[in-house]
């Protein structure tokens, strides 16, 4: 029933998942015995090696719910043998965590049986893609991931809404964003994880570059997120994550963003301080690549604040 420790470079890890895929070759396996799923708590079920991102599922007396369906549907049926290793239950709900097509890009393989959730704004953005990919108006990038279809998602809301199935109760909740104009947690109050999307990447303080990320509506996020109880938290990229890491993404997003508040009070162009900004020791290599336009996404924050 609803009711309204040295970070790897995930970059090359897709690379490879991807090539492999592409060209017919299977996924590494996992040691004999052991599959790519981790049980967190119990039914709480976290996938941190298949491709690029994260993904998850709770397996619930009456049916599954998937949190996030990875890049493309390769991935995802790969993730539906995870699946089918625990339970021979249905995939009853899709969940996503936010519009960004490593998380949202395998949707399709869950239909038509399973209902697809996500924020109102999630939904807008899945559903313009969509129309653009049937245009043929996609850019290149997307278009060397093979065939595949935008899936948007059918059941939506703006603030909160749980999912009660099978015993598990499920807190959907917008927390203000960041990452993304739309992102939601995932929240299992009685098996105290959450799943984060990409508002937490254990061990990174970097913000996302595109027009709707915000990186004051990301801090404030995850401020937010502290004040859960929580043991486990299931993190868009890398790994799982404790409680305790939340306060140290926050510390270095502030940091960073202090670095190019600098450059905004004296009035220093943005470009002036994409050049001199230097690349954070210790942060996630897979930033890098773009880490100039990040920059330059923070000065506009900064210079610009939400009303």
């Amino acid at each position: 029933m609803i009711r309204k420790e040295v970070l790897m470079n995930p970059g090359k890890c897709f690379l490879i998942s991807l090539i492999l895929l592409l060209c017919g070759v299977a996924l590494p396996s996992p040691a004999a015995g052991e599959g790519r799923s981790k049980m967190i708590a119990p039914g709480v079920y976290a996938i941190t090696d298949l491709g690029f991102s994260n993904c998850g599922f709770i397996v619930t007396d009456e049916g599954v719910v998937v949190v996030d369906t990875l890049l493309i549907p390769a991935f995802a049926e790969e993730m539906v043998k995870e699946i089918r290793a625990v339970t021979d239950k249905p995939v009853k709900y899709v969940i996503n965590t936010h519009w960004h097509t490593d998380h949202v890009g395998g949707n399709e393989t869950f239909l038509p049986q399973a209902h697809i959730i996500s924020h109102t704004f999630t939904r807008k953005i899945i559903v313009q893609r969509r129309k653009e990919q049937e245009e043929g108006k996609v850019d290149e990038s997307l278009k060397s991931l093979g065939k595949f279809t935008f899936v948007p998602p059918d059941i939506t809301f703006d603030e909160s809404l749980t999912l009660y199935l099978g015993g598990k109760e499920m807190e959907l909740k917008f927390l203000g964003g960041g990452h993304t104009g739309g992102d939601i947690i995932v929240y299992l109050p009685k098996e105290k994880v959450l799943f984060s999307g990409d508002l937490l990447i254990k061990g990174s303080g970097m913000p996302d570059y595109r027009d709707d990320s915000n990186i004051d509506a990301l801090i404030e996020s995850l401020k937010r997120i502290q004040a859960f109880d929580i043991d486990k938290i299931i993190c868009g990229h890398v790994g799982i994550a404790e409680k305790k890491e939340i306060q140290g993404s926050i510390d270095k997003l502030v940091a960073f963003r202090q670095q190019v508040k600098k450059y905004v009070e004296k009035n220093i162009p943005p470009e002036k301080a994409a050049e001199e900004i230097k690349f954070p020791e210790g942060e996630n290599p897979f930033y890098e690549h773009n880490f100039k336009k990040v920059i330059l996404k923070v000065y506009s924050d900064i210079k610009n604040p939400r009303r």
